[in-house]
């Protein structure tokens, strides 16, 4: 007879822990399929973001990519479409192990989506035992705790209000990653262009990192390129999100492209 194995299916969110102890390299993913996350598995990535915020992935669809980035050993993060309590509330009930939200403007915003995303007391998450999170229902007897203690919330610091208010930001109990939003933040600020290692936003970005550090928050950025990821290592910068996986497959499809079209010339030169 078989008997019940209570806790046993809970996988642990140990995704912050891995952060304080080393750097985790990321990618967004903006397409809905379990073959590239195997991908991502396979090649190595420590987490993945789920964009739900630039494009059309719903939280059904989110729930099962998590499951497949779990079975690989990678966390993810979900990057919400907005701010509200219920897409907070079903990215962190979905299994993902934290939330990652876009456009804040204030520090009370930020202290707004921290209870949304913590049980009581810390905060006000509707509580069901019914979800993933929670293995439904074969969950450990601290499970709110754990919940609260080990989800990540990232928000982004990409516009005027945000950077102007960053120790405000980054002064609030409970945030644990301030993301630094470059394209975002160099439109907002009307700065020319978003290199942020030698532009005009080399400056704001600096001040960013300062200030979490200042405040003991993990700071967190995107990069594109080896120079960048460089830039991020030397700042000491845990959370990176190296492009994404449209991104990928786009260079990859303009390197074949290129490849043919070269290959081209060279065969109409001999003939």
């Amino acid at each position: 007879m078989c008997s019940p194995r209570r806790g046993m299916n809970m996988r642990p969110n140990l995704f912050k822990k891995r952060l304080s102890d080393a750097t985790q390299i990321g990618t967004f993913v903006k397409i809905d399929s379990a073959e590239i996350i195997e991908l991502l598995g396979y090649a190595g990535f420590d987490f993945i973001v789920i964009d739900m915020e630039h494009t059309t992935i719903d939280f059904g669809q989110a729930e099962r990519m998590v499951r497949v980035a779990d079975l690989h050993g990678m966390s993810s993060i979900i990057r919400v479409p907005d701010a509200s309590r219920m897409s907070i509330l079903r990215a962190l009930d979905l299994g993902a192990a934290g939330v990652q939200v876009p456009q804040v403007y204030s520090a009370d915003e930020v202290r707004d989506v921290v209870d949304k995303a913590k049980y009581p007391p810390q905060g006000s998450r509707g509580l069901t035992y019914a979800h993933r999170a929670a293995g439904f229902g074969h969950m450990p007897g601290n499970y709110m705790e754990e919940q609260n203690t080990a989800g990540t919330i990232v928000v982004h610091v990409e516009t005027v209000n945000a950077y102007e208010r960053i120790d405000e930001l980054c002064a609030v109990e409970g945030l644990d990653i301030v993301f630094i939003g470059a394209l975002d933040l160099s439109v907002c600020l009307g700065v020319n262009g978003a290199d942020y290692m030698n532009g005009e936003l080399a400056a704001p970005v600096r001040s960013i990192i300062e200030a979490c550090k200042r405040s003991g928050k993990m700071p967190g950025i995107a990069v594109t390129n080896a120079a960048q990821y460089k830039f991020a290592l030397e700042q000491r910068i845990p959370y990176i999100v190296w492009s994404s996986d449209v991104a990928f497959f786009k260079q990859a499809l303009d390197a074949i492209i290129q490849t043919k079209s070269k290959i081209e010339l060279e065969h109409t030169g001999e003939s």
